[in-house]
Order: structure tokens, then C-alpha cells, then sequence
């Protein structure tokens, strides 16, 4: 692949990248708003549920970086027992 190609490749993985991230939050922030909204009716009076992140990381077998993600979890919430909204951006072979 000419270097060109490859900017060009690499640039349509940040872009892919980037938008998922964006939807992430999006959802993240409405699943929030879903549990902060709640003040009505059963579990109103429970702590409001926030996410949990955590940041992955994936390795290739010969030890080389292969990527990661971003793990958000909610436990025990008002309106949710247990949600997560997870991406992750790797490469390598399979």
C-alpha cells in the first residue's frame, strides 16, 4: 500500500474511532440523565448510578501494542441494576 493509502487508512481509523467515542458519551450522558431523572416511584430515593471507567489495553503475542478501549459500567442504580457501554479500537492479526 503507497504512503498515501496508508495516511489516508489511518486517518479513516481515527475518524471511526473518534465517532464511536462521541456515541459512547452520548449514551453514557442519557443513561445518567434516565437515572438523575427518576424521582418518582420505586428505588426514587436510592443514590443516583454513575459509571465506573476503566481504560483497556491489548497486547499482540509478540508484545507490540494492539490496541484498546473504554469500559463504563453502572451498578445499582435507580432504574439500572447494571449497564455497561463499551469500545474499543484494535489491530493486528487474528
Amino acid at each position: 500500500m503507497a504512503s498515501d493509502q496508508i495516511n489516508a487508512f489511518d486517518a479513516e481509523k481515527a475518524r471511526a474511532s473518534a465517532w464511536f467515542r462521541e456515541l459512547r458519551d452520548q449514551i453514557v450522558t442519557a443513561f445518567e440523565g434516565i437515572e438523575a431523572n427518576h424521582t418518582t416511584g420505586p428505588m426514587c430515593d436510592a443514590p443516583v448510578g454513575a459509571f465506573e471507567l476503566t481504560e483497556t489495553t491489548r497486547t499482540s503475542d509478540d508484545g507490540s501494542d494492539a490496541g484498546g478501549g473504554l469500559m463504563s459500567v453502572m451498578r445499582g442504580g435507580r432504574v439500572f441494576e447494571k449497564v455497561g457501554v463499551n469500545i474499543s479500537a484494535v489491530h493486528g492479526t487474528l
